[in-house]
């Protein structure tokens, strides 16, 4: 890809949804093993005093194609969206709105999911009516592999055929598009009222990533109440590291007490399809999921990444 961030991830095998890796701290069977849960952000109800309102997304978006869609777009903003998605999943609804595209999707595990929105000024050119584009996202990726970072890519809905059109550098794709009622419905996503808050470059969070797959399969991450400190640690059998970021290495936002454990597997997945150097905010409680956010398109995008705990036995 040519984006600044690390090489696309291998599509790594997903934890079965029957026995998934991590769960949300939900109801626990006699072994202390979790319950599957329908969503990763089932880690804590809506009613929880630590969370808000749910929120849907795209709200009275047809599930239907949209009448039309023409966009024009660098190759580089859209390379990067989608890495991050497909880190988690193959397929995915696009909500088409006269003000951009959003796209909500989790893993079939049930332990991650991206919150995504492109707006429209995200484009060199955006002309659509409301609706859904049910969309191979691998697929999709093929051609846009193709352009360079700076060239741009063309995407429009041919109405005739049905087809997207994706348009790089004069060579014409067509893709078929798929039922979007056939593709799993986007969860409703918590905002959680967690007491720590920390932006650190991705960089450096990359690093901790690293280190820790060093000795374990699992990582910490760590805030004390009134401490300027991001800790991430793993244990092994035998071995330990820790990693401290203070300083000029994160800007804390919020020094609340929070410790949560993660699957290694999917730090990674999440954190190298980052883009290099991209200031990353992180939402940390106790043994709740974490959130990763940061801007896309030089600010006229975001989204929103979340992680349930690793439930420790």
């Amino acid at each position: 890809m040519s984006t600044d961030s690390d090489t696309e991830p291998n599509r790594e095998p997903e934890p079965t949804p029957e026995q998934p890796e991590t769960e949300p701290p939900t109801s626990a069977d006699d072994d202390g093993e979790s319950t599957p849960n329908d969503h990763p952000e089932s880690a804590a109800s809506p009613d929880d005093e630590d969370s808000t309102e749910e929120t849907t997304p795209a709200e009275g978006v047809p599930d239907e194609p949209p009448a039309s869609f023409r966009a024009t777009i660098q190759a580089a903003y859209l390379k990067t969206a989608l890495s991050s998605l497909r880190a988690l999943v193959d397929e995915a609804r696009i909500r088409v709105t006269e003000d951009g595209l959003t796209v909500r999707a989790v893993d079939s595990a049930n332990v991650a999911m991206d919150d995504l929105e492109l707006e429209a000024a995200a484009f060199e050119s955006f002309e659509a009516s409301p609706g859904t584009l049910g969309l191979n996202l691998d697929r999709l990726a093929d051609p846009v592999r193709l352009a360079s970072k700076d060239d741009l890519v063309q995407l429009f809905l041919d109405p005739e055929s049905g087809k997207l059109i994706v348009v790089v550098d004069g060579l014409r794709y067509s893709m078929a598009c798929i039922d979007s009622k056939t593709i799993r419905a986007e969860p409703t996503l918590p905002e959680f009222d967690l007491p720590a808050a920390v932006t650190v470059d991705r960089d450096a969070l990359q690093r901790g990533v690293k280190a820790a797959d060093l000795v374990a399969d699992h990582v910490r991450l760590r805030m004390e109440a009134g401490v300027d400190a991001l800790v991430i640690e793993a244990e092994g059998d035998t071995d330990a590291v820790t990693l401290e970021l203070d300083g000029d290495d994160i800007e804390v936002l919020a020094a609340g007490e929070a410790s949560t454990l993660f699957s290694l597997d999917y730090c990674k997945k999440l954190v190298r399809t980052i883009p290099a150097g991209t200031p990353v905010t992180l939402d940390l409680g106790e043994d709740f999921p974490l959130t990763l956010s940061y801007e896309l398109a030089d600010g006229d995008g975001d989204i929103t990444r979340m992680l349930a705990p690793r439930i420790e036995t």
